[in-house]
């Protein structure tokens, strides 16, 4: 079994300085390396004082230069909000930056808080489609001269720029719940990130 730190800049009060809220962060992330744990995940989330996390790569590069062992996943780069070269290329530089210990995280988003804010009008059906067609574009960019022609994205031949440093690129992992998301992330040789599950051993 290997155990992981999952954490973004809860804040639960008004009355808690963000730069301190950061700092406790990141002293856990150095306890964690520490301590053994084999990864680090955060998340994105926009607009939402209790989960701070706009940039999960901002994050992890910092992480990054404080901690020596563990591995720095995104829980989650949520698809809609991002084009597939753009995640391609910060993925890729994150990957170099932290010399390898990416792992990515994609889902479809979880609150419609922030699909009314940031994608007006688009559901949770819509935005689990844009996360089927983003996965196998950022996969094909990292091999290069990708041309795209979806539903939600077009785009000429491409080469991420730049390259990731683990080859043939990052883990990737895809946030799941229904047997739909599980099914789509094992034929696209994706692993699975289990949301929490509330139903008893029937859901699971």
């Amino acid at each position: 079994m290997k155990l992981s730190l999952f954490l973004h800049m809860e804040r639960v009060s008004a009355d808690d300085a963000q730069d301190k809220l950061y700092d406790e962060m990141m002293e856990l992330c150095e306890i964690a390396d520490k301590g053994g744990l084999h990864a680090i995940w955060t998340g994105e989330h926009h607009g939402m004082n209790f989960t701070i996390a706009p940039n999960p790569f901002i994050n992890l590069v910092d992480i990054a230069s404080r901690t020596q062992n563990v591995r720095l996943g995104t829980g989650t780069i949520i698809a809609p909000f991002t084009h597939p070269i753009r995640l391609a290329g910060e993925a890729a530089m994150t990957d170099l930056i932290t010399k390898g210990r990416l792992d990515l995280g994609i889902a479809r988003g979880a609150y419609s808080y922030e699909y009314e804010r940031l994608m007006p009008g688009m559901d949770a059906w819509e935005a689990g489609q844009r996360m089927r067609e983003l996965v196998p574009a950022v996969k094909a960019l990292w091999k290069g001269d990708y041309e795209h022609k979806g539903e939600f994205w077009n785009f000429p031949s491409t080469t991420s720029s730049p390259q990731p440093k683990q080859q043939p690129h990052p883990p990737i992992w895809v946030a799941a719940r229904d047997p739909n998301s599980h099914e789509f992330a094992v034929k696209n040789g994706c692993n699975v990130q289990c949301t929490p599950l509330h139903q008893g051993e029937e859901e699971i």
